[in-house]
């Protein structure tokens, strides 16, 4: 529990010497004093002669607890409960700003501790209560129910030596480079020395039922948010240095006798600037948590592999939609003998409709903050979406995702096989930022793009979803999770990856991408549906969408039964034409001259704007179009 302290990365890395920012607020002081301005109070502490304490505590008030209040309305009166208070740096200018509210300053460092008195007794704040405690570990020393004003009386003497005595010396570790920086534990590396401090269990602290917590205390978050999960803590802030489970904020509730009051956090990660704990109260009224939609039809062989793969993901948070998409092999009954009894998992029958509609299904009736998407036949993988979860609540990134294998069958052997990225510089070439016990990398939206559609190994916030009116098209019957991929990730930009979780994604003879059949062209009205909504919304990013549309049509064309390719080809360069005489020339620079692969490509394209000859470019070429752009006229025309 580190006074306003000295910040370190999380270990075993030492602590780093300070930014460029914060040497520009670097203090005035004279001597032992600090000037310093917080929450509309300008005041002179104390504070121990390390310059670069000093520097930290006012930037921990410019940058983590003042935006963190700034935007809350705080009641007149309550309790807060300051850990790691330091000098005094937060609970002192908090008290004077706040006159009605008591607050609790824990503080073991003797020095700063010295300092923290000297500070409360100058200003005359009887409102403040300082105790030479660390806090962490451990079960209670009081019992559940106590009065809180007992509790109160022997603290409020803050007698080191019978606290002390009362609540033991636990293990902890001091910088050797920035003697203030504690931190809960033994020694992680030379860097740090061993120390025994005596420390209050935070389980405790749950008996001053605090309205506001301000946390320091590196290595024991999860000790600390885990005793005070059930109290009505309504505003949480501060710095850490592990990463607690997401839950303990999303699924606690500031006030267990009013289940709908908000909890307000912002907790940021040392060392991780994309990282934090958070959560804020606002419109949002959906469940905190991950409903995994599987769009199932005639899916009696995989169908339990799957959801098996969805609740290896551990939490109740999780759940798994099962959408029975009017299958007729006995899909359903099979989900409801074997999952009938989970609270987990959840059976949707439907009239079929195409993989579309149930997906939009299993969307319209999840309750859950975040949703992601699954095909029947794959095999997420163990901890895939819990970690995921995790990720997208630490960043709140609209999109997150994992990795993905090939996973492949020969009769009854199944073999797992790396998919391409697990050697394609675009991705192991990319920055680890870390996270947890591994790491995250950040994918350029513009590089998934280009890529294959793989929609069912994401994550996605549900508001996200919502206020981008990014929906499943209905009249498209296969491969309609290419629109979705190419409109959430114009959208989200950057999507957050973790690696080494995995999805299985099932190759088998079944498959839609096997048929070689009308289907492909579905991908065509796909693009020119993509064409009306960049020019309808004036997307300035167009090379990712047409790259995505140079891959798409010659990876389709391969695979098109013989006799379809030539009414492809053409309408595929009907569209490329259409493209170009809508979104100009600029919108085509960085692309190769010639990027199709397809036989006569080049001819079809010219031979479109031969006809075109003399007609100028126009939003209106993005609302024509030619039989051979639809699957269904494909197949009733024979063209």
């Amino acid at each position: 529990m580190p006074p306003e302290t000295a910040r370190s990365p999380v270990n075993p890395a030492p602590a780093s010497p300070p930014t460029p920012d914060r040497a520009a607020t670097a203090p005035f002081s004279v001597a032992d004093t600090l000037m310093l301005r917080a929450f509309g109070q300008r005041l002179e502490l104390r504070a121990p002669p390390d310059p670069f304490l000093r520097d930290d505590t006012l930037w921990r008030l410019r940058t983590i607890y003042e935006p963190a209040l700034s935007a809350q309305t705080l009641p007149l009166e309550g309790t807060a409960v300051d850990i790691g208070a330091g000098f005094g740096g937060f609970a002192l200018p908090f008290a004077l700003a706040f006159p009605g509210w008591m607050v609790w300053a824990f503080e073991p460092d003797p020095d700063a501790f010295a300092a923290l008195q000297a500070n409360i007794a100058a200003l005359g704040l009887d409102t403040v209560i300082a105790v030479p405690l660390a806090v962490g570990a451990g079960a209670p020393d009081v019992a559940p129910g106590i009065d809180p004003m007992r509790l109160g009386a022997v603290l409020e003497a803050s007698d080191a030596a019978a606290l002390a005595a009362l609540y033991p010396p636990r293990p902890h570790n001091r910088s050797r480079a920035l003697p203030a920086f504690l931190q809960a534990g033994p020694p992680p590396s030379e860097e740090f020395e061993a120390c025994a401090l005596p420390t209050l269990p935070a389980a405790t602290l749950a008996d001053l039922r605090p309205q506001l917590l301000k946390l320091t205390a590196p290595q024991a978050e999860t000790d600390i948010l885990t005793a005070l999960h059930d109290t009505p803590v309504a505003h949480l802030l501060g710095e850490m240095w592990t990463t607690p489970p997401a839950w303990l904020i999303h699924e606690a509730s500031a006030d267990p006798q009013a289940p709908d009051a908000p909890r307000h956090c912002w907790l940021p990660v040392a060392g991780a600037p994309m990282l934090a704990l958070r959560h804020t109260a606002g419109p949002e009224t959906r469940r905190p948590g991950l409903d995994v939609v599987v769009a199932m039809y005639n899916a009696r062989s995989w169908i339990a592999a799957c959801v098996d793969g969805i609740l290896s993901s551990p939490g109740e948070g999780i759940r798994a939609l099962v959408v029975d998409d009017g299958s007729t092999d006995g899909s359903g009954d099979l989900v409801r003998d074997l999952y009938g009894d989970n609270p987990r998992v959840r059976l949707l029958p439907k009239a079929n409709g195409g993989c579309a509609s149930a997906r939009n299904h299993g969307r319209i009736m999840s309750d859950a903050s975040h949703v992601a998407f699954v095909d029947a036949d794959d095999v997420p993988g163990p901890g895939l979406f819990s970690e995921l979860l995790e990720l997208a609540r630490y960043t709140g990134a609209e999109v997150v995702q994992g990795g993905f294998e090939w996973l492949h069958m020969d009769g009854e052997a199944e073999w797992r096989e790396p998919s391409y990225e697990a050697s394609d510089p675009a991705f192991t070439a990319l920055p680890r930022h870390r996270f947890g016990a591994g790491h995250f990398v950040m994918v350029p939206g513009a590089a998934l793009t280009a890529g294959q559609p793989t929609i069912w190994r994401r994550v996605y916030r549900r508001d996200f979803l919502d206020n981008r009116k990014v929906w499943f098209p209905e009249h498209i019957r296969a491969f309609d999770d290419q629109i979705f991929q190419l409109l959430t990730l114009q959208y989200a930009r950057n999507v957050p990856m973790l690696p080494h979780v995995q999805y299985g994604y099932r190759q088998h003879p079944g498959q839609d991408i096997r048929q070689g059949d009308e289907r492909g062209f579905y991908s065509l009205e796909m693009f020119r549906m993509m064409l009306r909504r960049a020019l309808s919304e004036g997307w300035n990013d167009l090379p990712p969408l047409l790259a995505s549309y140079v891959n798409t049509v010659n990876w389709t064309h391969g695979g098109l039964r013989p006799d379809l390719r030539p009414s492809f080809a053409r309408a595929a360069a009907d569209l490329w034409v259409m493209m170009q005489k809508s979104f100009g020339p600029g919108a085509f620079a960085t692309l190769a001259p010639q990027p199709f692969t397809l036989p006569d490509m080049d001819h079809h394209i010219a031979e479109v704007h031969r006809r075109l000859a003399g007609l100028g470019d126009s939003y209106a070429w993005a609302f024509l179009d030619s039989l051979d752009m639809h699957a269904p006229l494909v197949r009733t025309t024979g063209r």
